[in-house]
């Protein structure tokens, strides 16, 4: 490759970081560089991409020596060591960028080629290598876009590895924009063609998303695909999530279906989770001491979660379920809960569930002389080196905020404002979703801290500054100074924000959404948790039209106990339903609690979201998305896809 080209001259130089399709390392993505599948335009004089690490005035060939000789291998594509035009050139540049781990810097470069005037065999390297690029940045959305709808033709009769190799693409893209259904269905369609080590990992890897699938996709799934493959898969699934909370009941179950489908891929090699957890039956607690608050400040939030507990306990047992022994004790009754741990272990208790008081949850934590597992109900900070004998379990609003950015993130929003409470809860909300914003390569350009109460001008003045109308009008009336007459001026907000995550209490929401339609930010979109919702207020919610929230499933749709404990005390499960499902989940996972340790992939469908265990012990919860229509909480399906792949929202209000 010679220099007559006239290719522009970039600085040389490299910048090496991991690249991990679905895991921790991420980069910073620029605003403008994802969300969109479609062509790119041709480029203009503007259109340079400046300050690339790579001499590009160098031949292709000599560029190529220098790659990592651990490089991703594929089959989709190769390189051109001799491209014979400019837009060649910088495609072959574009694939050195994305194999020396710099994803980044591939997408920059591939905007700058014009896609449309391209052969059809450059127009597939440039989707692969796009697609490639977006997904190692974590954009599932673009990198679909290069996959499937229009430029799904570019890739008709490839050979089979290369075929296996954009199938697994598509699978890991979907799975990325949880959109486990479509992972699954990739996935099984693939099967028959992978080679037998393969096909193993294969089984895991489709067993992992009918777990986290809700049932009505999976009956989607099964309605539209009626092969043996499909719909053994289909009727595995709907086994696991009919039983889950009869690990007898689900084990007999799947042991005759086992029988029934002797060859499909699942009954040959059942999944190590479902191996595991039937060992769980064997090891589960004979004998349960519950230390909750039945006294003191804490005992209404105490009561609320020992009613819970036991409508599931009595409901297991009305069933015929084998049920444990259970014992009780007054978290509040002692100020050191070690000595009620110690009296519980002496009564004969295998397994505790609580304490609820966090600073009981610290003391637990630090008590090493535990020979039984605790199921702690609250979370503790800065757990690195965890108590292998302690699971803890919280609603967290940490887990909702991590939660609320990577939705944002896979709609395509990239710099966000946010706004939570003051205090120490408004902090460990913000720092949640800031953490987990960055580390997907997102921007936060603000934030305001609000306080519990409007002042009459204290949240419309927070609200100019986090949009910068206060700027806007300051210079208006710097202008008004400088030149005669009255001129009429529009303050403008700042342009550069696209999501407001708002993570406050019912009352400031109420407040705080109309000042931002006011001060013209109508159209941002406005995401929030669980946090937002008031419930028995749905005439005052109209204020809160638009809103994206998170919620627990237990409040978005029907349950057979909710009727028998709301009769309990109204009042009450008003005031504490979203406690009454925590303890629903506490008695349905302490069977689970072996098997949530042994197996890092394993989850539960409970009543307070899906829960999986993080490697430091505490139990994270993913929570389902619903919004407010005409003051009314209408549940959006948004990780319900269909078998296609497409999000569906659902039009029915929570009951």
């Amino acid at each position: 490759m010679t220099n007559s080209i006239g290719f522009p001259h970039w600085r040389r130089g490299l910048a090496l970081f991991c690249l991990v399709l679905l895991g921790a390392c991420s980069t910073t993505p620029s605003t403008d560089s994802a969300t969109t599948g479609t062509a790119p335009s041709a480029p203009t004089e503007e259109a340079s991409v400046p300050d690339l690490p790579l001499d590009t005035e160098r031949p292709i060939d000599e560029l190529a020596q220098e790659l990592p000789s651990d490089y991703e291998q594929s089959t989709l594509f190769e390189l051109n060591l001799t491209p014979d035009s400019e837009y060649a050139y910088s495609l072959e540049l574009a694939k050195i960028f994305y194999l020396r781990r710099e994803p980044e810097q591939a997408t920059r470069l591939l905007s700058t080629i014009p896609f449309n005037e391209l052969d059809p065999s450059a127009q597939r390297d440039y989707a692969v290598v796009a697609a490639k690029s977006e997904l190692a940045l974590f954009n599932s959305r673009a990198a679909l876009g290069w996959l499937t709808g229009e430029q799904a033709a570019l890739f008709d009769g490839l050979p089979i590895p290369q075929q296996i190799e954009l199938g697994l693409l598509r699978a890991q893209a979907y799975s990325l924009g949880n959109q486990p259904v479509a992972a699954a269905r990739e996935r099984i369609y693939l099967h028959p063609l992978l080679d037998p080590e393969q096909r193993s990992a294969n089984i895991e890897a489709i067993w992992l998303e009918m777990q986290f699938a809700e049932p009505a996709a999976i009956e989607r799934l099964g309605l539209l695909n009626t092969s043996p493959d499909y719909t053994g898969w289909v009727e595995l699934a709907g086994l696991y999530h009919q039983h889950q909370d009869d690990l007898e009941t689900l084990m007999r179950q799947i042991a005759r279906w086992q029988a029934q489908n002797p060859q499909h891929p699942a009954a040959r090699q059942l999944p190590v989770s479902l191996l595991s957890l039937s060992q769980s039956v064997a090891t589960r607690p004979d004998h349960i001491a519950v230390i909750l608050p039945q006294s003191g400040p804490l005992s209404p939030a105490g009561e609320a979660i020992m009613d819970g507990f036991m409508a599931a306990y009595f409901s297991a047992k009305n069933e015929g379920r084998s049920v444990p022994e259970l014992s009780f004790y007054d978290e509040a009754s002692v100020n050191d809960v070690t000595e009620l741990i110690s009296q519980a272990i002496e009564d004969g208790a295998d397994l505790i569930v609580g304490p609820l008081n966090r600073p009981a949850v610290e003391t637990v934590e630090q008590y090493n002389f535990s020979p039984i597992p605790i199921l702690a109900l609250n979370r503790t900070d800065n757990r690195t080196q965890p108590n292998p004998q302690v699971i803890q379990f919280a609603l967290a609003p940490e887990d909702e905020a991590q939660q609320a950015a990577q939705q944002a993130f896979q709609q395509g929003h990239r710099v966000a404002a946010i706004i939570v409470p003051e205090g120490d809860w408004g902090r460990r909300v913000a720092e949640s979703f800031r953490r987990e914003w960055r580390a997907l390569g997102g921007e936060m350009v603000a934030r305001q801290d609000v306080r519990p109460r409007d002042d009459g001008f204290r949240y419309l003045a927070q609200v100019k500054e986090l949009l910068n109308i206060d700027e806007s009008e300051q210079r208006a009336r710097e202008i008004n100074a400088m030149i005669p007459g009255n001129l009429q001026a529009e303050p403008r907000r700042r342009r550069d924000i696209d999501l407001i995550f708002m993570a406050v209490q019912p009352d400031q929401a109420r407040q705080l959404r109309p000042l931002l339609n006011y001060q013209y930010a109508e159209d941002l979109p406005v995401m929030s948790i669980s946090s937002i919702v008031a419930t028995g207020n749905g005439q005052r919610n109209s204020d809160l039209d638009g809103v994206r929230f998170l919620e627990i499933p237990w409040q978005l749709s029907e349950h057979p106990l909710q009727d028998d404990l709301r009769a309990l005390s109204p009042a009450q499960y008003e005031r504490y339903a979203r406690l009454y499902a925590m303890g629903l989940d506490a008695f349905n996972l302490v069977p689970r609690m072996r098997f949530l340790q042994q197996d890092p992939a394993a989850s539960y469908q409970g009543v307070t979201g899906t829960i999986t265990l993080a490697p430091n012990g505490q139990l994270n919860r993913r929570l389902r998305w619903a919004e407010f229509v005409n003051g009314r909480i209408m549940p959006l399906d948004l990780g319900i896809e269909d078998p296609i792949g497409q999000a569906n929202e659902s039009s029915e209000p929570a009951s």
